[in-house]
């Protein structure tokens, strides 16, 4: 009686060890959809503010802490996410689909700040103030959704399990993300672009040596990750190297990230031209990281042929590992620039500059998206190609 009673509790334990991975796979669906249906709620609460002389500050500052909720909710359906994950047409649609509602929210607060430059000629200098930090402050907040939407659908990439069989669907929805991405860069640096006119005055100080060591480091990474000559016999611990040595980056820019964050809650700083070249150049040194990407890339394509299917697939994991972290890698550099700019205590003679920044990384942004598509296009086609 005893070992029957042990078999079936054996039985039982293998069922529900079988269930977890299915239970997780239909959660990531539900999840998605959820935060779609949280994505359309931050969009109408948006489209319904009517702003006037009376009401400047509260509406946008009630938007701020919606779309901050959403990027936690995303954060938090992305830290939850276990492998395998079986991707299907649903899930798929309903990540296009958020990613067009972030466009839309993005063009709602692009609205917002006409309306706020139509009526600071009737606004005192104080509500001119906090209506600014205010729009600044979403405008940052709806960056933040969309890069951590990018970075969910990277790590669902990076953990499905049947990419040969949904390869078409795949691709069309990177594209998707990557277009609509651009598309909200594009609205936030016009709503960044519409507040700056409303300022004037400005000096300069900050974070410039440890912004300056950032771009050393990303640059002898860039460096060294090109004087690797990839081997198709030992490519796959060669290429484990590489994505190892970006992860340790992007946690170093992560953790200058949440140095600034922690700074601005209690203070703010005056920014300077040498802190925007940083900043600049910080988003160079990404593209030069992206640059060799795609010589991996094209490598890879070559040697395909020779290398065995055991090196390849170890290969192409840790290609996708890299390209998700060089998209998040992107993603922080350009959230500092919009951090600095928020925590800015005085804006105006830096206007024109700041400006010119936001578009140099954006333009950088674009040239890092279209290298981590590139290298999920090869990926897939040679799972396809090789059946791994």
């Amino acid at each position: 009686m005893k070992t029957v009673l042990q078999n079936l509790l054996m039985i039982s334990c293998m069922v529900a060890a079988l269930a977890l991975p299915q239970r997780s796979r239909a959660n990531v669906s539900s999840d998605v959809q959820d935060l779609l249906i949280q994505a359309d709620a931050l969009h109408s609460q948006l489209a319904g503010i009517q702003l006037t002389t009376e009401t400047v500050c509260a509406p946008l500052v009630s938007a701020n802490q919606a779309a901050r909720l959403m990027a936690d909710s995303i954060d938090s359906v992305n830290n939850g996410l276990i492998a395998p994950v079986t991707i299907d047409d649903t899930m798929l649609t309903s990540l296009d689909d958020l990613s067009l509602t972030t466009v839309r929210i993005a063009g709602e607060a692009l609205r917002l700040t006409a309306d706020v430059q139509l009526l600071a000629p009737t606004l005192d200098a104080l509500s001119i103030k906090n209506g600014l930090v205010a729009m600044l402050q979403l405008s940052d907040d709806i960056g933040v959704m969309a890069d951590r939407i990018g970075e969910m659908a990277d790590n669902i990439l990076l953990m499905a399990d049947n990419i040969g069989l949904m390869a078409d669907r795949i691709l069309l929805t990177q594209q998707i993300q990557s277009q609509n991405l651009l598309l909200t860069q594009e609205s936030i640096l016009q709503t960044q672009t519409n507040m700056l006119t409303l300022v004037s005055v400005v000096e300069s100080e900050s974070y410039d040596l440890d912004l300056n060591a950032l771009i050393v480091q990303g640059d002898l990474l860039a460096a060294n990750l090109a004087a690797t000559l990839l081997n198709p016999v030992t490519i796959k611990y060669q290429l484990a190297a590489a994505a190892d040595d970006v992860k340790a980056f992007l946690l170093q820019v992560k953790s200058m990230g949440e140095t600034l964050k922690s700074a601005g809650d209690g203070s703010t700083f005056n920014v300077n031209s040498t802190t925007l070249s940083s900043l600049v150049n910080l988003s160079v040194m990404a593209t030069s990281l992206s640059t060799v990407l795609d010589g991996y890339t094209l490598t890879i394509e070559s040697l395909q042929s020779v290398i065995s299917s055991r090196n390849l697939d170890a290969s192409l994991s840790s290609m996708l590992a890299m390209s998700a972290d060089m998209g998040m890698l992107a993603n922080s550099i350009l959230e500092m620039a919009d951090l600095i700019l928020v925590m800015a205590d005085n804006i105006g003679l830096a206007a024109d500059q700041i400006i010119l920044t936001q578009e140099l990384q954006s333009a950088n942004l674009a040239i890092s998206q279209a290298s981590i598509l590139a290298v999920q296009e090869m990926v897939i086609g040679l799972i396809v190609a090789r059946n791994l």
